[in-house]
């Protein structure tokens, strides 16, 4: 099997999405790597401001997947949930020996280990990614976790280019199992808080509330954690709801009917649909979260009944 003459420094990003952005802005400034993206907004209305933000970043930016991948000794897929299996599937009718596919996206262990399959076929090497934080706080420092036999490969390039990778199994779907499980929890406290402080902002209780669970919990801030969580579920529910729905297939697969994972999906998917009905909703900030869920409840308030003062 011949393998590709790869260009150590060139990273292929599929996907320059928020992730996207955030890692390719990240590996140009550490001067290790010259970064290159295609996303397939750029075949839409959008695809100008798309353009500008990689000329802004010093990216190249690509016509095809099949083009950002050429000679890339890393082909990075940041893309959503639902395409993730796609994206893997078409990789391997370009992808050669000698090069790497790392997947950071947030699927189902069955999933990855599909994708891996897929990629593996074309004789480049799959490494699945598990991303264990919000992205933005830490941009290319967020840990991650690795999986799969070269594991240890992408986090010696990466790593010295300023990320926190650490390769912690071997077999494809350990690093994504740990993804998937954390997600249940924070994933499903976002929606619980969403739930219960719009529900407890009707009644005129939220405060009240609050102040209960600090005593139960105290070394929490409840209200700082309320805005932010409903802020990261207005402004990425439906990545989120897409996420939960492969955590609800993990959670199939071991049994066990996923009530909390379905539930929680639900809940986003009802967020983003506010989110989109009402843009405003994305500009607030994290600490207003209380005129954020008025917002919310006046606009869905015909379709409630009414309850006591």
């Amino acid at each position: 099997m011949t393998v590709v003459n790869v260009d150590p420094r060139r990273i292929a990003l599929i996907g320059f999405g928020e992730v996207g952005k955030i890692f390719a802005d990240g590996l140009v400034r550490s001067g290790n790597h010259d970064v290159a993206a295609y996303d397939i907004l750029l075949d839409s209305p959008g695809a100008s401001a798309i353009r500008d933000k990689a000329r802004q970043l010093g990216v190249e930016v690509c016509a095809s997947a099949a083009a950002v991948a050429a000679n890339a000794r890393i082909v990075i897929s940041a893309v959503t949930a639902s395409a993730a299996r796609a994206v893997a599937e078409q990789a391997a009718s370009y992808l050669r020996p000698g090069q790497l596919f790392l997947d950071i996206n947030s699927v189902s262990p069955d999933t990855k280990r599909d994708s891996a399959a897929a990629v593996e076929k074309s004789g480049a090497r799959y490494v699945e990614a598990a991303v264990m934080a919000p992205v933005p706080p830490f941009g290319i420092k967020v840990p991650i976790l690795l999986g799969g036999g070269a594991g240890d490969d992408v986090a010696a390039i990466l790593n010295r280019a300023g990320m926190k990778m650490e390769a912690v199994s071997a077999v494809v779907g350990q690093a994504s199992a740990v993804k998937m499980c954390r997600s249940i929890m924070i994933k499903g406290l976002e929606a619980l808080i969403v739930e219960s402080m719009i529900t407890a902002r009707r009644y005129g209780v939220e405060d009240k509330v609050l102040a209960s669970l600090k005593e139960t919990y105290p070394g929490i801030d409840w209200n700082e954690l309320a805005g932010y969580m409903i802020g990261r579920t207005i402004h990425h529910g439906r990545r989120r709801a897409s996420e939960m729905r492969e955590v609800a297939d993990t959670v199939s697969v071991v049994g066990l009917v996923p009530l909390m994972a379905s539930a929680t999906a639900g809940r986003q998917d009802w967020v983003a649909d506010q989110a989109a009905a009402m843009p405003e909703l994305r500009s607030a900030k994290d600490k207003n979260w209380r005129t954020t869920l008025d917002g919310i409840l006046a606009k869905v308030a015909a379709k409630t009944p009414q309850v006591a003062e």
